[in-house]
């Protein structure tokens, strides 16, 4: 059995080199052999795994190194019924949080893979005219999707992230999206709530680095989580952040919480979408259908 290893070493502002040159030292010193892909440029994962996938033997196992745009980007690239395996090394790593898997030891963790047996696991897949894959992570339309857009076309971003200092531009952009993004509508399974600034799909807790935003998704259930926030007065947006932090927040009477396993959904508006830290465009009108697809993983 050898070890096929995707690894982006960009990310975590360069973490994903250390992990990997952490594990594959490990292998060698373990004489375990194993065949090291690196991405080179964004986007490169697709491209990796059709070339993994050429050499790979149903014996072999894979392991995918990186944030959670590496393991969004790999996931969707791979066929349904290939495992994988997961280490790690970004910023926020929402998808290991929601895995339960450590986010800093990584030979622990190797050997856990090695010794593991298949689990199932259950991943968003939304479908619509124009926009349809997977998503590890959340699928979001409102806020979050605004504040990442914003941020990405920011010159302020590149002149921070130059200075290292770009997680204060998402601050900066989060501000002032806060003070100015119109609510929009959106019908979900029939139930209408007029007045939305968040709307979040996903299958596990975690959202933002680990705000435990759905505290009882699991990706081991089928259900998915739907959290819709409304807008209101920013004192009370204020207000409610603590109780977010502190995963008091499902309880209050602007934030709505329903579990699915099938969510088919229209907004009203032209809305930004953030799919696991990507940006698209949901068109109003358009008809969106999101359920769940199952994977394989060793961990």
């Amino acid at each position: 059995m050898d070890y096929y290893i995707l690894a982006n070493p960009h990310a975590g502002h360069g973490h994903g080199q250390q992990v990997t040159e952490q594990l594959t030292a490990y292998l060698s010193q373990q004489q375990i052999t194993y065949h090291l892909f690196n991405t080179h440029q964004p986007f490169d994962e697709p491209r990796l795994v059709i070339e993994i996938l050429a050499e790979k033997t149903a014996d072999d196992r894979l392991i995918i190194i990186g944030g959670d745009g590496t393991i969004s980007l790999a996931v969707n690239a791979l066929p349904a019924d290939q495992a994988f395996s997961y280490i790690p090394a970004g910023s926020g790593n929402d998808f290991a949080r929601g895995l339960k898997v450590s986010l800093q030891e990584t030979i622990e963790t190797f050997d856990n893979i090695h010794k593991a047996t298949p689990q199932t696991i259950y991943v968003l897949k939304y479908e619509s005219e124009d926009l349809s894959g997977l998503a590890t992570n959340n699928f979001g339309i409102g806020l979050d999707a605004a504040i990442v857009e914003a941020t990405n076309q920011s010159l302020t971003k590149g002149l921070l992230n130059t200075l290292k200092l770009g997680q204060l531009a998402y601050l900066i952009t989060a501000l002032r999206i806060i003070l100015f993004k119109k609510p929009f509508q959106v019908t979900v399974n029939g139930v209408t709530f007029a007045k939305t600034f968040l709307f979040t799909l996903t299958k596990h807790p975690f959202f933002g680095g680990g705000v435990p935003l759905a505290p009882n998704a699991s990706l081991m259930a089928t259900d998915i989580h739907l959290v819709e926030v409304d807008r209101i007065h920013l004192l009370r947006i204020f207000a409610l952040i603590p109780k977010v932090l502190k995963a008091k927040h499902l309880a209050h009477p602007n934030v709505h919480h329903l579990v699915n396993q099938t969510f088919e959904l229209e907004i009203d508006s032209d809305q930004p979408v953030q799919i696991d830290g990507e940006v698209h465009h949901l068109n109003a009108h358009q008809k969106l259908r999101v359920t769940t697809e199952k994977r394989t993983i060793l961990k």
